[in-house]
């Protein structure tokens, strides 16, 4: 999943300490976020078998 959101610095810390924090509960997601002076990018991937939470936690399938 890609989720993309404008640029700030502020935005980017809190979607890099969202990302943290769910990576303590599920290591099995997989966070990248892509900085760039338009928009971020967080793209999270997760094993198949847990489509569906990552479904529950964007409102969305990949």
């Amino acid at each position: 999943m890609r989720l993309t959101f404008p640029s700030t610095a502020e935005l980017a810390a809190e979607l890099a300490s969202l990302a943290a924090a769910e990576q303590n509960c599920c290591s099995f997601f997989d966070f990248t976020l892509n900085l760039a002076p338009a928009r971020l990018t967080l793209t999270v991937r997760a094993p198949e078998a847990a489509g569906s939470l990552l479904a529950d936690l964007f409102g969305a399938t990949t």
